[in-house]
């Protein structure tokens, strides 16, 4: 190896100790020992220890879960903005709400559900069902028929509408009564004022 020789510097007296080591570590490191040193070396470059990864298969498989999100609700005519009113007419047939949902996990089922005045003292059940399919995509969209949301009633009342989105199907039996999930499972929702309308 040849000798370092400074170019161009006046004095290098105050650094001659520290030249000398760093000249009996650049032998150390052309020498049989070079691969090891190297790698000692450059843990403290990077700010701490180098671990494998592990492989096992449970760590491969395994994937968190993601709650879903609601991205737009929709009539036929317009964006649904919370907090509303959403008008709908008693009875009257095809009438739908378009949901744009999102959820990372591409292969989980999308669950929405509609809730009228919905309390914890007295749950009821959805009255509106409907389910976005797995299409290999985050995205979604699903229609859903809204025709029964408007009990008779509701006519004249201005109500609680309750938008959720769950991405495991419901249980029979649990809490809260007719929103009840497995463990892993995540949901998300809107609310809006509901007027309901008698038909003509």
């Amino acid at each position: 190896m040849s000798e370092p020789h400074p170019v161009g510097c006046l004095d290098f007296e105050p650094n001659r100790s520290r030249l000398q080591t760093a000249h009996t570590l650049a032998h150390r490191v052309h020498g049989w020992r070079a691969p090891v040193l190297l790698a000692l070396l450059s843990v403290p470059l990077f700010g701490g220890c180098l671990f494998p990864p592990s492989l096992s298969s449970e760590t491969l498989d395994a994937q968190v879960n993601s709650p879903p999100a609601i991205l737009s609700i929709r009539s036929d005519q317009e964006e649904l903005i919370e907090p509303g009113p959403v008008v709908v007419t008693r009875g009257a047939p095809s009438q739908q709400l378009y949901a744009e949902l999102l959820d990372t996990n591409i292969d989980d089922l999308l669950f929405v559900r509609m809730y009228v005045n919905y309390t914890v003292a007295d749950p009821t059940s959805a009255r509106a069902t409907c389910t976005a399919p797995v299409n290999d995509s985050p995205q979604r969209s699903v229609m859903c028929d809204i025709s029964a949301l408007c009990a008779q009633g509701d006519v004249g009342k201005t109500l609680r509408l309750e938008i959720e989105v769950f991405d495991r199907e419901l249980l029979d039996s649990g809490t809260p009564v007719f929103k009840a999930m497995p463990e892993d499972g995540l949901t998300t929702g809107r609310v809006y004022d509901l007027t309901c309308n008698e038909g003509t």
